[in-house]
């Protein structure tokens, strides 16, 4: 469960590094970033909600471990 959590982190926080780099490479010539964007508009203006995803991912793996860690 730990890992897998952690693995979501991961993911989210790439999916963020992904919509904040589409957003800022928008544009009038037709790209990955305007199809990205077209798709995804909330996640694309707005990337931060999915990198504060990932940390509260990344928050419940480390309390996860620390309390698996303590009891064993």
């Amino acid at each position: 469960m730990a890992n897998f959590l952690l693995l979501l982190a991961i993911l989210c926080g790439g999916a963020s590094y992904a919509f904040y780099t589409a957003d800022s490479a928008t544009g009038d010539v037709p790209n990955w970033a305007n199809d990205v964007c077209s798709s995804a508009e909330i996640l694309c203006h707005n990337p931060q909600q999915m990198a504060i995803a990932a940390a509260c991912l990344a928050g419940l793996w480390i309390l996860i471990k620390f309390t698996s860690a303590l009891r064993g």
